[in-house]
C-alpha cells in the first residue's frame, strides 16, 4: 500500500526571547515551510525550525540586547521571494509601498538581498530614530545568509548519477560536500533558499 505524502503548507511560528536584557521579546515568522500530516497535524521539521532560529531569531534577540535604546518589542516577519507572484506564493504577505523602509544588502554572497520594514507612520525626528534603530537591528541579518559557492552543474549529484563519464568525480564531490557541511551545517539550505527578502512589521 503506497503512503500518501504529507501536504506542504506554510506556517507561522513564534519565538520568545531567552535574553535577560533587550527590549525585543517576541518574534513571529510567517511563511515557514511545513507539512500537514495525515492526522491533520501541522508541523515544521526540526532542522527547518533550528535554521530560522539560528539565522534570524537568535541573531535579532542578540542584536537587540546590544541596542539598549532600541524600543522594538515585537516583530512579525514574512519570508518573501520577490520573484514569485502573490497568487503562486501559498501564503499572504503585506503590500509594500513607497512609505516603507527598504534596506538593501551590502554583503557580497548573501542570499538575503533586501529587508522591507513596514511604515509606522512616524515623522521628523521620531522617524529618523526609528529608521536608525531598524537599520542597526536588521543589517546584521544579511551576513547570516552568506552561502558557500555551489558546485558547477556538471558536478551535481544528479548530473553525476546520470552521466557515466563524470562518475570519477563522485568521491571528490562527496568530499567537498562533507567539508562544506562540517564548516556550515546549513550550507545546503542557504544555497537553495526559497526567499530573497524579508518583510518586517514592528510593534
Amino acid at each position: 500500500m503506497s503512503r500518501i505524502p504529507a501536504e506542504k503548507i506554510y506556517l507561522e511560528i513564534g519565538f520568545r526571547s531567552p535574553e535577560t536584557y533587550g527590549n525585543l521579546k517576541t518574534i513571529e515568522l510567517l511563511g515557514v515551510p511545513g507539512q500537514r500530516l495525515n492526522n491533520g497535524e501541522c508541523v515544521v521539521n526540526e532542522k527547518t525550525q533550528k535554521f530560522f532560529d539560528k539565522l534570524i531569531v537568535r541573531e535579532l534577540f542578540r542584536q537587540s540586547r546590544l541596542l539598549p535604546n532600541c524600543s522594538f518589542e515585537y516583530l512579525k516577519i514574512w519570508l518573501y521571494d520577490t520573484e514569485i507572484e502573490n497568487n503562486e506564493r501559498g501564503y499572504s504577505i503585506p503590500t509594500i509601498d513607497r512609505g516603507d523602509l527598504e534596506i538593501r544588502s551590502n554583503i557580497p554572497g548573501s542570499k538575503l538581498e533586501r529587508i522591507y520594514v513596514l511604515d509606522n507612520e512616524l515623522t521628523a525626528q521620531e522617524y529618523q530614530i526609528w529608521k536608525r534603530d531598524a537599520e542597526n537591528l536588521f543589517n546584521p541579518l544579511f551576513r547570516q545568509f552568506i552561502a558557500p559557492p555551489e558546485l558547477p552543474s556538471l558536478l551535481t549529484e544528479e548530473s553525476i548519477a546520470n552521466n557515466p563519464f563524470t562518475q570519477v568525480f563522485k568521491p571528490l564531490v562527496e568530499g567537498i560536500e562533507k567539508t562544506t557541511e562540517a564548516l556550515d551545517k546549513y550550507a545546503k539550505m542557504k544555497q537553495s533558499l526559497f526567499f530573497n527578502a524579508l518583510i518586517i512589521q514592528i510593534d
